[in-house]
């Protein structure tokens, strides 16, 4: 008897190996099974490549024909920087999609589903939905609220300091720490600091585990960012948030 959260599982760990890398794209895997065995899988790489179904039923080719499509999140029906997968899917004879989760894009959702099942091939919803809810938090709450997700590091000593007396900035995080707070940060578009951390600390705001830099957001209302700060030194988009301490003119015509 066949396993679907056991093959979904799998589907789940090829979506997981682009992490990072996907936005504003959610991370999907996808499995081509036939007599309980995987013949093809894909993921999706980046926004823009192929989608992981049709990674997958590339590499099945022709043995596609009566197989079993896993794929962790709902297939696309619109028409984006790629086509729909779901022309991809009805063309490569599968005879059945298991799907981990409907797509939560208004654009897309429940329309795969639908016409999958309008030209005959079986469908079936809702294999390990939370802990796939779970790795595309991001894309979830930007296709339903069009806000940010966002992650508040602060590092601090036992006694809720975060420097010395004195202001100079001292190590409080562990190597440790450090390693995995860049690991986090692999996840995300952009990371935000004070002007003060930048002009005390001169951090380069980089990334460790990607070759991708965060756009760095700096909130400097005085715009005293030194033109030579470690920030600007790796190319990346560097963003300076200011305001006038002036009323605008706009403003001023209101009152």
């Amino acid at each position: 008897m066949r396993n679907h959260e056991y093959f979904m599982n799998l589907a789940i760990q090829e979506a997981l190996k682009a992490k990072g890398m996907t936005s504003p794209n959610p991370l999907v895997g996808a499995l081509v099974v036939k007599n309980n065995r995987v013949i093809a899988k894909g993921f999706h790489k980046k926004a823009g490549l192929a989608h992981a179904e049709i990674t997958a039923l590339d590499e099945a080719g022709e043995k596609a024909e009566g197989a079993t499509l896993y794929v962790t999140l709902e297939p696309c029906t619109h028409f984006g920087r790629t086509p729909p997968c779901v022309d991809r899917i009805i063309r490569s004879g599968v005879k059945e999609v298991i799907i981990g989760m409907i797509d939560p894009n208004p654009v897309n959702k429940g329309k795969g589903i639908q016409i999958l099942k309008k030209h005959n091939i079986k469908v079936e919803v809702g294999f390990l939905e939370e802990k796939l809810k779970k790795i595309n938090e991001v894309f979830i709450k930007y296709v339903n609220k069009k806000m940010p997700f966002v992650t508040v590091k602060v590092a601090e000593s036992l006694d809720g300091k975060i420097a010395s007396k004195t202001g100079d900035s001292k190590w409080i995080t562990s190597d440790k720490s450090r390693i995995y707070s860049h690991k986090i940060r692999k996840n995300y578009d952009a990371i935000a600091v004070g002007v003060n951390t930048v002009l005390r600390d001169n951090p380069k705001l980089a990334c460790w585990f990607s070759q991708k830099s965060p756009i760095k957001i700096i909130v400097d209302s005085q715009l005293s960012t030194p033109v030579d700060a470690n920030i600007f030194m790796d190319g990346s988009k560097v963003i300076i948030v200011t305001i006038s301490s002036r009323p605008g003119q706009e403003t001023e015509n209101r009152t």
